[in-house]
């Protein structure tokens, strides 16, 4: 697998991260690195290839967020429903290798419906103020925090880091974070940090989870994609019209045959 092409699918998980709704992990799941990239994180000093496996997805990552805020903020305020159906599209590809590859059987499901019941539960009745700094003690330690949990919605599959933050209230500060980070140095260091020491704790963590319970662990995985699928279908179902459905229907295959493309890399 060429550098180019870790790249493209790092700048892809990228672009999963600043869309709400989508989990940039299950994106790296359909691109067929995620489960290598944990690897290549929690061994990265043993073997210099995994620091040139991680390295093109590293950089791809953080350009599409830097950069793809912008655009993809300008998108969704334009084009909101048109680029809400392609990322469905990318997420509903994730279904099919998983449920064939992991031997998912109709039992497993009565769990998985358990999941996305409840995450729909908590995606409808948490709401909290929108999280405004101010330079004291206690906004800096909120936006350490919010770094472990950028961290755990990264590494943890299904789980939108951008639909929590939206919850928690944060997501218009992390945006602004991502978009001009050199504005507000201190509290990008804050949020680093947590994001740093989150991911190595979370990387292990589920490391475990896939080497004990691999059958277990998937399927929850599949909890939270399909919660995902459900929450951005009701963000765009009330803008859906005659005049638009066909288009719709076309954006979203083309974002299920991308996602197959890349799964045949």
């Amino acid at each position: 697998m060429n550098s180019l092409i870790l790249f493209l699918k790092g700048f892809i998980i990228g672009l999963g991260k600043v869309i709400p709704g989508v989990s940039g992990s299950l994106l790296a799941i359909s691109l067929g690195v995620y489960e290598e990239s944990l690897h290549a994180i929690q061994n990265l000093w043993k073997e210099k290839k995994n620091f040139f496996f991680l390295l093109p997805i590293g950089i791809g990552i953080l350009l599409a967020v830097f950069l793809g805020s912008k655009v993809l903020l300008n998108l969704l305020n334009k084009y909101y429903i048109f680029t809400v159906t392609v990322f469905i599209g990318l997420i509903v590809g994730t279904v099919p290798p998983i449920i064939k590859n992991e031997k998912i059987e109709k039992k497993d499901f009565l769990f998985i419906l358990g999941i996305v019941f409840a995450l729909f539960l908590l995606d409808t009745k948490l709401s909290l103020g929108e999280f405004t700094p101010v330079h004291n003690g206690f906004s800096f330690f909120i936006i350490f925090c919010l770094g472990i949990i950028d961290a755990m919605t990264t590494v943890l599959p299904g789980i939108s880091g951008t639909a929590t933050f939206m919850m928690l209230g944060c997501y218009t500060f992390i945006l602004k974070l991502f978009s001009n980070p050199f504005d507000q140095i201190f509290y990008c260091f804050l949020f680093g940090c947590g994001l740093l020491l989150g991911v190595i704790g979370m990387v292990y963590l589920v490391n475990y989870a896939f080497s004990h319970f691999r059958h277990l662990t998937w399927i929850c995985i599949l909890g939270f994609l399909f919660s995902s699928i459900l929450s951005l279908f009701l963000r765009i179902i009330d803008f859906l019209n005659h005049e638009n459905l066909f288009a719709c229907f076309l954006l979203f295959l083309i974002g299920y045959t991308f996602m197959g493309f890349f799964r045949k890399d």
